[in-house]
């Protein structure tokens, strides 16, 4: 995990290996995923604090606010930062990379990413151990890369601190920028690497459709659809969708002024926080630089996925959007008792809001049927994801007739993407309509006629129909185009099985252990072919391999019973079958009396 890429995305081994720690102690059990966000959450929402809480006491040293450092001021810094931290740990636009465990790589570098802003503080203000300190930030800025790519960013984020600390004032500039050289030449090699990696799996967008000039309203759109949504987090949804071209090509108008509307955004308070001191300044410019920074990455220039916007993205980013507003509440608080009043109960209510609708973000992550349902009620039949994976979930459940409608729905919109006919194929051979089924397959092949997975469920189902021929030609096509296959290796064996061929399933099932050696089912399965071959011997060590990995298999004991029946072994045959019997396998009767006989009998 350390040296390789084992997504096949990109390389983030940390990630991975905090997935392998909740596997090695819980294997697969969801809970502990969902815990290890939490707990990383909580503490990324700590860091936050003392960030806050550390920056604002810098401030009161590079005198933004014309008073002493008192316990009654450090008070109400450390109130500053719980309401600022409040407002990040509960924003409803976080709960998408908490709730969904596929985005531990958010919390996970934002975790290393805010350790290494806390240490820059340090940096920044040390006397002794300085450089120390700058070692520290190096450190924590890896961790954060290896965690999640997005990291690259981190040492823009360190001159946006700069610009806040006033370190131009007391440090040369090409000092400042000469000490981020190590970060951003890691940062280009990361980048390079990433983009190369992703675009291989397919997960960079080529937006075909779209030109570079869309391509730069997207990310206009973003730029303060993101900002909007930190204040209002309305009209929240899972997947956002590029927008529609109409026949002419163009797009909605709103795209547009899109450009305009984030210039207004920056220019708006970079001009008022200028005329009103270089202080506000200071403070408004690091706020736009952070979240410009870390946005960019995630802009719509380079596509990264079919979102045009996701909330996942807001993680790291949203931690310079509060900052100016904290500070002019803050210069508010100071006014009079009148103001306090209401800037306490509205910041209480305002956080009470965004409880609400955080708790109701989690409820759409609770399943698939739940998150995709409210995409679709979002964008009603438009999203051919939403009606495939909605799909998905209803057949996984065994609730075709659901899982039909939601399949000829995402048909409907005319898709090219064959999986979808795939699936419906695949449905409609659970349902028996052997005919419809092979039509949809077909139709997926002539789509994509590289496609291993149609070719996999298409062999799965002639095999169903009892045609075993043509599922192993579909077999051994889709073993050409994904050769290492636990899926396709174990399937083709089950369909040498029952088509009675015991030697290639044997084979098969060889090949199936050697990629997975845990699954107890390969072990009983290949006992199957070789007794029905009549290799007693060998199956007889299967069975007791699958016994080992599962203790309980009934249907295992009961093997084993006819296996040493087979050799004459009457006493461990009758001890299997009693096992069976004790597991609730229906042991004929018949049987139990044979065996019984040929004990009493001395055989």
């Amino acid at each position: 995990m350390l040296f390789h890429d084992v997504t096949g995305d990109y390389y983030m081994p940390l990630n991975m290996l905090s997935y392998a720690i909740n596997y090695h102690f819980f294997g697969l059990e969801p809970r502990s995923y969902y815990l290890t966000n939490i707990v990383i959450h909580i503490l990324n929402s700590f860091l936050v604090f003392f960030l806050i809480l550390n920056l604002l006491k810098e401030m009161q040293k590079k005198e933004y606010f014309a008073f002493p450092l008192s316990t009654f001021h450090f008070s109400l810094f450390k109130w500053l930062a719980f309401f600022y931290t409040l407002a990040y740990a509960i924003h409803p636009m976080h709960v998408e990379s908490v709730s969904w465990i596929a985005e531990r790589k958010d919390v996970l570098y934002a975790f290393f990413y805010f350790l290494g802003m806390l240490a820059y503080i340090r940096y920044a203000s040390a006397k002794a151990n300085k450089y120390g300190w700058l070692v520290a930030v190096f450190s924590c800025f890896l961790l954060s890369l290896l965690s999640k790519p997005m990291a690259i960013v981190f040492p823009f984020s360190l001159l946006a601190m700069d610009v806040l600390l006033k370190r131009d004032k007391v440090t040369p500039i090409k000092n400042i920028i000469f000490e981020k050289l190590p970060f951003i030449v890691i940062g280009i090699f990361s980048a390079v690497t990433t983009y190369i990696s992703t675009k291989s799996s397919g997960a960079v967008a080529e937006h075909q459709g779209y030109s570079f000039f869309h391509r730069f309203l997207f990310a206009s759109y973003g730029f303060y659809m993101y900002m909007l949504k930190a204040f209002i987090p309305i009209a929240q949804t899972s997947y956002y969708p590029y927008p529609e071209l109409s026949s002419s090509g163009s797009l909605p108008f709103i795209f547009y002024i899109s450009p305009l509307i984030a210039l207004l955004v920056v220019a708006i308070p970079v001009y008022f926080s200028y005329r009103s001191g270089e202080n506000n300044f200071r403070v408004v410019l690091f706020a736009l630089g952070f979240y410009f920074f870390n946005m960019i990455i995630i802009s719509q220039i380079i596509g990264a996925g079919p979102n045009i916007m996701a909330e996942r993205y807001s993680y790291v980013c949203y931690f310079g959007i509060f900052f100016p507003v904290t500070i002019f509440a803050y210069r508010l608080f100071q006014q009079s008792k009148s103001i306090k009043r209401v800037i306490v109960i509205g910041t209480s209510l305002y956080m009470l809001l965004f409880s609400v609708l955080c708790y109701g973000r989690t409820l759409v992550w609770h399943d698939s049927e739940t998150l995709w349902i409210e995409v679709n009620k979002q964008y009603p039949h438009r999203i051919v994801k939403a009606y495939n994976n909605l799909g998905n979930y209803y057949f996984e459940h065994r609730d075709l007739d659901k899982a039909y409608d939601n399949y000829k729905e995402a048909i409907d919109l005319k898709t090219g993407d064959p999986q979808v006919y795939c699936n419906m194929g695949t449905l409609l051979g659970a349902k028996q309509q052997y005919k419809l089924s092979l039509e949809y397959y077909g139709v997926a092949l002539q789509i994509d006629s590289n496609d291993a997975l149609t070719y996999l469920d298409r062999a799965i189902t002639y095999s169903a129909m009892g045609q075993y021929g043509l599922a192993i030609k579909d077999y051994r096509t889709s073993a050409k185009i994904n050769p290492n296959s636990e899926i396709l290796f174990r399937n083709i064996a089950y369909t040498y099985l029952n088509a009675h061929q015991f030697d290639s399933a044997i084979n098969y099932y060889t090949q199936v252990i050697k990629i997975n050696p845990t699954n107890p089912d390969y072990f009983h399965y290949r006992g199957v072919a070789e007794f029905d071959k009549g290799a007693v011997e060998p199956a007889m060590n299967d069975f007791k391999q699958n016994l080992v990995i599962a203790p309980h298999d009934s249907e295992c004991m009961f093997y084993l019973s006819i296996s040493y029946n087979r050799i004459s072994d009457f006493n461990n045959a009758y001890k299997y079958a009693q096992m069976a019997q004790n597991a609730r396998y229906a042991v004929p009767d018949e049987y139990m009396r044979l065996l019984k006989a040929r004990l009493a009998a001395g055989e």
